[in-house]
């Protein structure tokens, strides 16, 4: 079977990392790995995100009640106030379980923390 070799100003060119016209398979599953890591680069930056905006939140929430009162909207302040422990409860869960995430992601990376073996001679 003769290799499949790319067209001219191919879509897939990028796939080719040395130049020659032909993916092969190490080209693709390098550049599917490459992939791989920076979608799952791109998610852990959302995640932590998300996890800043809440901690934002969770600072900004009181202020809220405080300004409703200042405002003279007691009845406002009066809902956020009701609301509020389910709120930081909901909250404090969320950020709780990211940071759990990242350690636990961090521990089975690195092998639990554990000093690596030291190589036998």
């Amino acid at each position: 079977m003769a290799p499949k070799t790319l067209e001219e100003g191919s879509k897939y060119a990028h796939f080719d990392k040395d130049g020659d016209g032909v993916i092969t398979d190490e080209e693709f599953m390098l550049e599917r790995e490459m992939m791989r890591a920076e979608n799952e680069d791109a998610k852990e930056d959302q995640i932590r995100k998300m996890a800043w905006f809440a901690l934002w939140g969770l600072l900004v929430y009181p202020l809220g009640i405080i300004v409703a009162d200042i405002v003279g909207y007691e009845t406002t302040g009066e809902l956020l106030a009701d609301i509020a422990p389910t709120y930081f409860v909901a909250i404090a869960g969320l950020v709780g379980a990211f940071f759990g995430a990242q350690a636990y992601t961090k521990g089975k990376t690195n092998g639990g923390g554990a000093p690596a073996p030291r190589p036998r001679k």
